[in-house]
């Protein structure tokens, strides 16, 4: 008789797992699964040892250690999510650092790059005594001054015409402004915009000789050129 209920209780307890619904969510079904395992084990047990009551009560006990079972599952896959995320956020932050790297490189050659483009480029053409023709020898030097300046819209050039210390200091304000004039025509005539060339005159304001030499003169007959970007040439000029 004993050996009788065995088998209808552990054929109950198989008929309960094989209509179990089916459920998408994998965790759900192994939950559902430990809670009738738990609770089948557990009446096989009561049963065989103090009859359908005690199976109840034993199928109840078993329940709930299945409800355990589960519990220990789910910290389970809430450790193994958390540790996926924390290795996700390293790696996240391993591809900005290096991310970090490649633009710190890219701005240093971008600078560079830009330095290289903004050139600093300074020059003297001479003059005669009392003459604001330009000589031929400083064509070349010219010409190339106009090429950057074409090759390049932001950059301008800074002209600056002086004279030497004889005669009056009117002349030599009108000798220094046509000297400067004679080169921006020139440079202009050249294609370069005339935005890009500011002129200023001094006269004999700012000598380079100090003796009485006049082969010492030849210096001061003069126009300064530089080169520079617009930004540092409009700082200079408010200064």
């Amino acid at each position: 008789m004993k050996q009788s209920i065995t088998k209808i209780t552990a054929t109950l307890a198989l008929t309960c797992l094989l209509s179990a619904p089916s459920l998408a969510d994998e965790l759900k079904q192994k939950q559902s699964k430990n809670e009738l395992i738990g609770f089948g084990s557990g009446a096989v047990v009561g049963t065989l040892i103090a009859g359908p009551l005690g199976g109840m009560v034993t199928g109840l006990i078993g329940l709930l250690i299945a409800e355990d079972v589960n519990s220990d599952e789910e910290l389970k896959l809430a450790q193994s999510s958390l540790s996926e995320k924390n290795q996700t956020i390293l790696a996240m932050q391993s591809e900005f650092e290096q991310a970090k790297q490649v633009a710190m490189v890219q701005i240093a050659s971008l600078n560079q790059a830009l330095e290289k483009q903004s050139p600093q480029i300074e020059s003297l053409i001479q003059f005669k005594t009392a003459s604001h023709v330009l000589e031929k020898h400083y064509t070349s030097q010219l010409d190339s001054v106009a090429q950057t300046l074409l090759n390049d819209p932001q950059l301008t050039v800074r002209l600056s015409g002086f004279a030497d210390q004889r005669g009056d200091d009117d002349l030599n304000q009108a000798l220094s402004e046509q000297r400067t004039i004679s080169v921006r025509d020139y440079l202009i005539n050249k294609g370069v915009n005339k935005e890009q060339v500011l002129t200023n005159s001094y006269g004999e304001s700012s000598l380079v000789s100090t003796g009485s030499n006049f082969e010492d003169d030849f210096f001061d007959r003069r126009v300064h050129l530089k080169v520079t970007d617009k930004h540092t040439a409009i700082a200079a000029a408010n200064q």
